[in-house]
């Protein structure tokens, strides 16, 4: 009887040490929270279009070397990063979609280490909606982990993720949105120009307006949460009252290069919040 109840206690311990270090495992990306995680993905996201958007205004402005020292800081920033979303999962699905972002970044950082010219230009107006993309999947990959699945189609992830990060990784893909509406409007000048760009242009400010008005409504918010989207708000307010600045080309280039990284490190700071946001 002893010695049964001794091997019931035993299986008990081992069920029960099995269910902590599952709990424990699914709720971490290796080193990171899954909530770290999908902050740190956004912001590859970010950069893809932050180094993209340097390089136009560099075709302008060669001789800017604080935008030059930019783009070579954001290079750096990003080849780090993906280093360390590739090292902290074991899921199949994340490690492809991270596969796809490396190779693809092979090619454009050879476009972003020429000497700013029309062609490379024009490579990397057709290249870094690729890049991207894939980076937007790693994103979805992360979140998709984060509720156990680590292999398949990531085509429902929407269904799948949880509210809080879905607000993480709206609040996220504004930071790149701010640096996409920078390369698009200096895509825009007349040597650039074409419909599709002016229709990317429309369609990233559209954007960035209608996902703000969600992030305001937002049940997560917070008296610092609330502070930091209405000094976003106000911001964003100078571009809506005068859409023709935008659309016409009304802006300075450094003036549009500053207003960019003003939205994106705003929105940075509310990401930023949303991940520390603890439901009860």
């Amino acid at each position: 009887m002893r010695k049964r109840l001794k091997n019931i206690v035993l299986t008990l311990i081992l069920l029960l040490t099995i269910h902590i270090g599952y709990g424990q495992s699914s709720n971490k990306y290796g080193a990171l929270t899954y909530n770290k995680a999908v902050n740190i993905s956004g912001k590859q996201r970010m950069l893809t279009q932050r180094m993209g958007k340097i390089y136009l205004y560099l075709l302008s402005n060669p001789n800017d070397f604080k935008a030059k020292k930019d783009l070579k800081i954001t290079k750096i920033i990003f080849e780090k990063q993906n280093s360390i979303l590739a090292k902290n999962t074991e899921a199949s699905l994340t490690k492809e979609r991270i596969k796809e972002v490396t190779d693809t970044w092979e090619k454009y950082k050879k476009f972003l280490a020429s000497q700013p010219n029309k062609d490379d230009a024009v490579k990397i107006i057709n290249t870094n909606s690729t890049i991207l993309k894939y980076a937007n999947n790693v994103v979805n990959a992360i979140i998709l982990e984060s509720k156990g699945k680590t292999d398949g189609d990531d085509s429902f992830v929407k269904e799948e993720d949880s509210e809080l990060k879905a607000i993480i990784n709206k609040s996220g893909r504004q930071r790149m949105l701010s640096q996409r509406l920078a390369l698009y409007y200096y895509a825009s000048k007349p040597e650039l120009k074409n419909a599709k760009i002016e229709r990317n242009l429309k369609s990233v400010y559209t954007e960035i307006d209608n996902a703000l008005n969600d992030l305001l409504i937002s049940s997560f918010n917070n008296e610092r949460i609330d502070e930091a989207l209405g000094d976003v708000s106000a911001l964003w307010e100078t571009v809506k009252t005068n859409e023709d600045r935008l659309f016409k080309q009304g802006y300075e280039d450094k003036e549009m290069y500053n207003l960019s990284n003003q939205l994106t490190k705003s929105f940075n700071k509310i990401t930023n919040l949303y991940e520390k946001v603890r439901i009860e």
